[in-house]
């Protein structure tokens, strides 16, 4: 086991690539060769461990434990309300105020509807770092996990003319002009997504440390590792990181450990899985920003890897599938890279439970 020495060594390493290579990563780089690239050129792995060779897409190995298809189970979240309940009120009255949210670069809005719901909404922009589509499709994706962490999203559309008639009258101007120049419209028509407000929201934090910072991140990685015993009020906390990283290495979310994008409930005790539309490349291993903290944790969440090993691809294309306003939410292409992703962690986390044991690996509830 990774004891002593070797988890102090680790961690020196771990520290290292938050400051250098991870976080300081060529992040204009990466997104040129998702957005801009060939389709062949994109489908290439990335930021593969040492021992693990770069394959094409149908050669990724299949992880030895048996697939169990996914059960049927009614969601649920970590909200305080069904999805449906959450979801209803959005987009059934008028909306009553559009205000821009505040932060990024990307267009991103704040809606209010006339019965008091409220929604940030993300419409179909000339930012590629930001598809609604994809925000939408992380939902229905967590969902099918059984996670219930990314805020509840369904689509919308709406008419310039209703959102700028709830534009405060001395920003309606400066409105209009980020609408004309970064919305995509049809026919005078913005669609996007809408996700549940959250009503308060903080930075994670572990201990003193953010959870996305230099400090923090060595911790909570620290605490995972083999033959380590994590003080028992930090588990729940744990467990909700694991998971992110599972999730996140999954969609292939490269924007989640670049700041601003680990918020919790007001208590620290929740993570919200928000902000997740730089996600499904067509990267077959993923992104080095998520792969990082997949390699150099050792105990992952149960639950999540089994729900992860019943996923097929019939299930995803269902999950992902009939939007009312944009149909299928993933393209074909990036529906395989999902799988083959999947494929890549369980044949990583069958490695080390062959090595460690079940039991070791999967320790988290």
């Amino acid at each position: 086991m990774r004891l002593g020495t070797c988890i102090a060594l680790e961690l020196v390493i771990f520290t290292g690539a938050v400051g250098g290579a991870w976080l300081a990563i060529d992040r204009g780089s990466e997104l040129a060769a998702e957005y801009l690239a060939s389709r062949e050129a994109a489908a290439a792995t990335a930021a593969t461990p040492p021992d693990a060779p770069r394959t094409a897409v149908a050669e990724l190995p299949q992880s030895h434990l048996p697939t169990q298809p996914l059960p049927v189970s009614v969601p649920v979240n970590v909200f305080g309300a069904p999805d449906a309940e959450l979801l209803a009120p959005i987009a059934a009255t008028p909306v009553k105020t559009l205000k821009a949210n505040h932060g990024g670069t990307s267009l991103s809005l704040r809606i209010q509807f006339e019965n008091g719901a409220r929604a940030a909404f993300k419409p179909e922009q000339t930012w590629p770092q930001s598809n609604p589509r994809k925000e939408i499709a992380a939902y229905r994706i967590d969902r099918l996990l059984g996670i219930g962490h990314v805020p509840p999203a369904k689509s919308g559309a709406f008419t310039i003319t209703e959102l700028l008639a709830a534009t405060e009258p001395n920003m309606r101007a400066v409105m209009a002009k980020r609408l004309a120049e970064e919305g995509v419209m049809h026919d005078g028509v913005l669609r996007g997504e809408l996700s549940w407000w959250i009503p308060e929201i903080i930075d994670l934090k572990i201990g003193n440390h953010l959870v996305d910072d230099r400090e923090g991140l060595a911790m909570w990685i620290g605490y995972l590792q083999q033959g380590v015993k994590p003080p028992p009020e930090l588990i729940p906390l744990l467990d909700q990181l694991a998971t992110i990283v599972l999730f996140d290495v999954l969609i292939d979310n490269s924007d989640r450990w670049s700041g601003w994008n680990t918020k919790a409930s007001t208590d620290n005790k929740i993570l919200y899985f928000m902000d997740n539309t730089l996600s499904f490349s067509i990267f077959s291993q993923g992104h080095a920003t998520n792969l990082a903290p997949f390699y150099r944790i050792g105990m992952y969440p149960r639950r999540v890897v089994e729900k992860i090993r019943g996923l097929t691809r019939e299930a995803l294309v269902t999950a992902v599938g009939n939007d009312p306003n944009f149909g299928s939410l993933l393209t074909p292409e990036q529906i395989t890279a999902v799988m083959s992703r999947r494929e890549h962690m369980l044949h990583h986390i069958d490695k080390m439970i062959g090595h460690f044991g079940e039991d070791a690996v999967l320790a988290l509830p």
